[in-house]
């Protein structure tokens, strides 16, 4: 069964048209859904038709829209976004030997506030250390933070204290790409940042990709079938930013007929495999 793809209304502007009319141009359905028609016991009407229970379908858009999709429906695959494999507390110890910030600490966002002096003291560099939640949900934007502000960034922490936190260094970073894993392939990448500022472009360059396939060649875990991986060039080397979603992180300049053929043909072969 060829998926239906379903695009979050509202969040990608006029970049979602290339991608709608990339999945219709491939002979597919693209719908742009609003996050609320997802709730639970809601059924989802795609042109005349109802969505069934089962139906094969890739959801596109942000981290809880794609949550929405996984906690509410039975479509398959239905998103690929796993809160669990996608917290930094469960890769970096798969990947740790590539990542940016090889000297890290991770601690319940409450204790980082109570030990902030020691955290300053062993991490900091010009009295600044970086911080980001280790999970998906991104209570606070990971950046780096003067020690009058920590304890305000990490406010947000309070109101779960078990939620966690990476403490590192702040590294420079030059350039960063973006790029699409599907089924054990790396199907396209794309420039998104230059010395931190948004800046995206087609450009990749091989030496990017060779980064990303030796590291992927090293390591056999994945966290999904399909997911972004983020690179940077930082002090002449490359080095692992992040793994982020599928499902819900923007593709940027990728080229969309290979990453919407790819992720189409994985989502097919996925529900074929439960309908045999």
């Amino acid at each position: 069964m060829r998926p239906t793809w379903l695009i979050e209304a509202d969040v990608y502007k006029h970049e979602a048209v290339a991608l709608i009319d990339e999945i219709k141009r491939q002979g597919m359905v693209a719908e742009l859904v609003p996050y609320q028609s997802l709730r639970k016991g809601s059924t989802l009407v795609v042109g005349s038709r109802q969505l069934i229970s089962d139906e094969c379908v890739i959801g596109y858009g942000t981290f809880p829209f794609a949550q929405q999709i996984l906690l509410h429906h039975r479509w398959l695959p239905g998103a690929w976004c796993s809160v669990k494999n996608l917290d930094c507390a469960a890769y970096f110890a798969y990947f740790g030997q590539f990542l940016l910030n090889q000297h890290y600490t991770i601690l319940p966002g409450v204790e980082a506030i109570r030990q902030r002096d020691w955290l300053f003291n062993t991490f900091g560099r010009d009295d600044q250390v970086f911080a980001r939640p280790t999970s998906c949900h991104k209570l606070f934007v990971g950046r780096c933070i003067d020690r009058q502000s920590f304890a305000t960034a990490l406010a947000p922490t309070r109101y779960d204290p078990s939620t966690l936190v990476v403490i590192s260094a702040p590294q420079p970073i030059a350039r960063e790409w973006r790029l699409v894993v599907i089924d054990n392939q790396i199907v396209s990448g794309s420039q998104y940042a230059v010395n931190g500022n948004r800046a995206i472009t087609t450009d990749c360059p091989s030496e990017v990709y060779d980064f990303a396939e030796s590291m992927l060649t090293e390591i056999q875990w994945r966290p999904d079938p399909a997911f972004m991986l983020d690179v940077c060039e930082s002090a002449g080397r490359l080095c692992l930013v992040e793994l982020n979603s599928f499902s819900g992180s923007w593709i940027y300049q990728c080229e969309l007929p290979k990453v919407v053929s790819a992720a189409s043909e994985l989502a097919e072969r996925t529900w074929d495999q439960r309908h045999v």
